[in-house]
């Protein structure tokens, strides 16, 4: 059993995962206009240059620090910047583009066009890691228009690179190779050594997506001679693996098992979770090709183990971090506009003074009372023009800032999703493995259980980003409720029993006549899913859960109704809103988000369909989806 869900597990989908840019590039170093930091930042290069990053990143931060409490603007933005590339090389892109755009908003100021190309190719670089192809795309050019105006070959070469590996990882492959092929001309004619080399491997992750390996194996060997004779640790690792993936691919697996294990031996001492990550992977496919299943097996699990090291607890706390951020925002701006509001009425009053008074004594003037009238009228539309203008500024800040929420809050959720499949896959490998004891089954079930409620988590984070941002898909065919139903109550039955809960099916009075209805088929067992799970997390021991299915004029509806505590008055007004937990507590201490009735909502809205609420404060609620029948 456990070769053939090894066999499963690394078959043909993990080669889609194949990672299709080599992002490293070239050293680029930004000096500050004085002499008094450029020691140390030669310290924090030549630690970034030899894969010291702990190293880096502290000099670093330091060094931007001590640049900001001495008022040297270039100097810091010159660490910020290698703080910055430093974050993207282990693997930190929210901090990496964080830290970038800091950079880039000190570097304006300066117009300098070395500090201000880099800086953008550096975010470009960020954004396509990212997967934010259109936002790196926007980088590049304007790194490339910097750039060619600077008239700096070897940075044109530099932005050239890292646009062509942006087009390659959108597999724009004869796009790609035409800006490798001019970055290598730029870089071989000014003697650029590192940079060719980065241009030719470039070329061969091309060859090896379009098929043809050989060519693939020599740009890598070439490659790879020159990162030898420079002592480029990362580099090396890196051209290793390349190599073994080229050697995959021709069917020479042992050449590839060789050399996985050279690059493992110069990678181990790095500390690099992304560099032993690309290895372990590769180990993995190599000997699942050989097929020596177990090693695949635990070369994966090493895999998992350096995907969940480089991005859960990160991502995790970038998501808080992140949020925190844009409550305090919100609050800041909502304060904002209330104070706009007060000098606007503030205004408007002393307007009114001054125009009654300008009256009163115009009376004995008319002269007078004209250029009275027309200076207050000139004082009211300056007035009116500033409050408009400030608060269309207000909204628009507002309304950017809620896009930046949901949009980090869709890449770090994006990013937590790998770490937790792969950890409850290993956990049903290990549940299901015949030679485990009971209390090692018994946890790795706990740990699945446990992924899949934080997955769910995850699910949630994103449809809710998604229906905010107006993306979300349906495809709509025939579905039959009344199984979709028994599904769902049959997959919740062991919940219900384990809090002493009856839950059960109420068929309607002819289930044969039964017409289908028109919906998608994994978002209408989502609807039920969120209405069986609130259901069962308020309803006390003892407690009863019925699913019912029936027609009703045009529409067939499911509903379900409990014994729990019913809705107070206050909850109907938030219970739609997202992240507004209702008034009842859990009977099982489980959380409450606050997002699963909105999602029900919207998906139930997005089938032409309706969802209908009756409930009594003690009385238990019902909740009743309602969806168009297939005529």
């Amino acid at each position: 059993m456990l070769v053939l869900f090894s066999s499963a597990a690394f078959g043909a989908e993990s080669e889609l995962t194949e990672e299709p840019i080599n992002p490293e590039e070239s050293a680029v170093t930004i000096s500050p206009a004085t002499d008094t930091f450029s020691e140390r930042l030669n310290e924090v290069n030549q630690a970034r240059s030899r894969s010291d990053y702990p190293v880096a990143l502290t000099l670093a931060r330091a060094g931007a620090l001590e640049a900001e409490q001495a008022r040297d603007t270039a100097a810091q933005a010159a660490f910020l910047f290698v703080l910055g590339r430093t974050y993207w090389s282990v693997g930190d892109l929210p901090a990496s583009i964080e830290t970038l755009q800091q950079t880039l908003r000190l570097a304006e100021p300066l117009a300098d066009p070395d500090l201000l190309s880099a800086t953008y190719n550096a975010l470009g670089l960020s954004y396509t890691e990212a997967r934010e192809f259109d936002a790196a795309a926007r980088h590049f050019s304007e790194a490339l228009r910097l750039a060619e105006a600077w008239g700096e070959r070897s940075r044109i070469a530099y932005v050239l690179n890292g646009t062509g590996n942006n087009l390659l990882a959108k597999r724009d492959y004869a796009a790609a190779r035409t800006l490798h092929l001019r970055a290598l001309a730029l870089r071989e004619a000014i003697g650029d050594r590192i940079g060719a080399a980065d241009s030719i491997t470039n070329l061969g992750t091309i060859d090896l997506a379009t098929g043809d390996p050989s060519a693939a194996l020599n740009d890598f060997r070439r490659a790879l001679a020159t990162y030898q004779s420079i002592n480029q640790p990362r580099r090396v690792a890196n051209g290793h693996r390349r190599i073994a993936s080229a050697l995959r691919r021709l069917g020479r697996l042992d050449e590839a098992i060789a050399e996985l294990h050279t690059a493992l031996d110069i990678a181990e001492p790095l500390n690099s979770p992304a560099v032993l990550a690309g290895i372990h992977r590769e180990l993995s496919r190599t000997h699942e090709a050989r097929g020596e299943l177990r090693s695949a097996l635990l070369y994966q699990r090493n895999y998992a183990a350096d995907r969940e090291a480089l991005l859960s607890e990160q991502s995790r706390l970038r998501v808080v971090e992140l949020d925190a951020r844009y409550q305090a925002e919100r609050r800041e701006t909502e304060i904002h506009l209330l104070r706009l509001d007060q000098e606007a009425k503030a205004a408007e009053l002393a307007r009114r003074r001054q125009q009654n008074a300008l009256l009163g004594a115009g009376l004995s003037l008319v002269l007078g009372l004209g250029t009275i009238i027309y200076f207050a009228q000139r004082a009211r539309l300056r007035a009116e023009r500033a409050a408009h203008h400030a608060e269309e500024r207000a909204r628009v800040e507002a309304e950017q800032a809620a896009r930046l929420k949901s949009r980090l809050l869709q890449i770090a959720a994006h990013d937590l999703k790998a770490p937790l499949s792969a950890v409850s896959a290993s956990a049903l490998r290990i549940e299901r493995c015949p030679g485990e004891t009971a209390s090692v089954v018994d946890l790795a079930r706990h740990i699945r259980t446990d992924a899949a409620h934080m997955g769910g988590l995850v699910r949630e984070f994103l449809d809710s980003a998604a229906i905010e941002a107006g993306r979300i898909q349906i495809l709509r065919t025939p579905v039959n409720l009344m199984a979709a139903a028994r599904d769902a109550v049959d997959d919740y039955r062991p919940l219900a029993e384990s809090k002493q809960l009856n839950i059960d099916l109420l068929p309607a009075a002819d289930p044969d006549t039964l017409p289908a209805v028109l919906a998608d088929a994994s978002r209408l067992r989502q609807m039920l899913d969120n209405l069986i799970a609130n259901a069962l997390k308020f309803t006390p021991s003892g407690g009863n859960v019925e699913v019912g299915v029936g027609i009703t004029g045009r529409f067939v509806y499911a509903e379900v109704r409990d014994s729990g505590p019913g809705l107070k008055p206050e909850d109907l007004s938030k219970m739609f809103q997202p992240f507004q937990p209702l008034s009842a507590t859990p009977t099982g201490q489980e959380g409450s988000h606050g997002l699963g009735l909105f999602i029900t909502r919207e998906l139930v809205s997005m089938h032409d369909g309706l969802l209908e609420i009756e409930s009594q404060p003690g009385q238990g609620a019902t909740f009743r989806i309602l969806l168009p029948a297939v005529t």
